[in-house]
């Protein structure tokens, strides 16, 4: 097979010769059912040669070398699938699907995270009014779950109680990050102790605005006490100067992780055990400081104490 000569313009009357005719004439595009159809006819093919195979709708040039496919060839030779992607290809139609999107099985699911360039599907919360939550036992990390109601979640800070002995002030420390506490004493008792106070931080200052009331049961009369100004403590209980009173009682303090003034809501008791007058005691205020709370003390007015115990609960809502 003679190699190609381009193009040539003929004139009348000049001589075709068997070389013009392999070499101008000869130069179309071949046609052949195969690749190995066409390597059998063109023994020797010549650089510059075409030839079409039908098998594979393939066009194909000769370098000189060998056959190669021919077609417009650009930057991109190839599309290949990444993370959260499938499909792709090297030649004709390329089809590629986003895998995040194909893990969408209902309304409302979402694709997490699990590890380092690997997903999964968290299927919509099964039950109306569910909330997002992280939860490190999941293999997506979260979950949906439904929240608390609207009573708070409470836990006892000192274990058992801590006992009110042989001190004029016992604390309670450790509170850190809730919102509210609730302080409970029981059997409290103080041999000379006309009266007992709660503190907050050990704060002496007069940061603490209180009002309320107290009455005796044995005489059935009431008064409005006079801790209704700024003082350096919340009264806890009143004795009446009875040295063999006990009390029981407690205050709910609300807004302790706050920077602004915690509210405070008190109620008390306290009795001989005798004929002597049984006092109840309320109370309510705030204190007013920027600290958030992280101890609380119970204080004997006088004297140490020699029974009774102290419970502190907490809830971060």
């Amino acid at each position: 097979m003679a190699a190609g000569l381009g193009f040539k313009d003929f004139t009348t009357g000049e001589v075709l010769t068997a070389a013009d005719v392999d070499g101008y004439l000869m130069q179309g595009i071949w046609v052949f059912a195969s690749a190995a159809a066409r390597n059998a006819a063109v023994t020797s093919p010549q650089e510059g040669n075409f030839a079409f195979t039908k098998d594979t709708n393939s066009l194909w040039y000769y370098d000189g070398a060998a056959w190669v496919a021919s077609g417009a060839t650009g930057d991109i030779e190839g599309v290949t699938a990444g993370t959260g992607i499938s499909g792709g290809g090297t030649s004709g139609t390329v089809t590629i699907t986003n895998s995040m999107a194909t893990a969408i099985d209902a309304k409302g699911d979402l694709v997490v995270g699990t590890a380092a360039d690997t997903f999964s599907r968290l299927a919509v919360g099964a039950t109306a009014g569910q909330v997002l939550t992280v939860d490190s036992a999941e293999a997506t990390g979260m979950k949906w779950a439904t929240p608390g109601g609207a009573g708070s979640s409470w836990s006892l800070l000192n274990t058992g109680g801590t006992a009110l002995t042989a001190a004029t002030t016992i604390t309670v420390s450790g509170i850190s990050g809730v919102d509210k506490v609730f302080i409970r004493w029981d059997n409290a008792s103080a041999g000379s102790a006309a009266e007992f106070k709660i503190r907050f931080n050990a704060d002496t200052a007069t940061n603490y605005l209180s009002a309320g009331g107290y009455y005796y049961a044995v005489t059935s009369t009431g008064s409005t006490l006079g801790n209704d100004g700024p003082d350096n403590a919340i009264i806890a209980a009143q004795l009446g100067g009875n040295t063999s009173a006990t009390s029981y009682g407690g205050v709910f303090i609300n807004g302790c992780n706050s920077s602004g003034f915690k509210y405070y809501n008190l109620t008390s008791g306290a009795s001989s055990g005798g004929a002597t007058s049984q006092i109840g005691h309320w109370a309510q205020g705030i204190y007013s400081s920027s600290t958030t709370i992280s101890s609380i003390s119970i204080i004997s007015g006088s004297g140490n104490f020699d029974s009774g115990t102290i419970f502190v609960y907490t809830s971060v809502s």
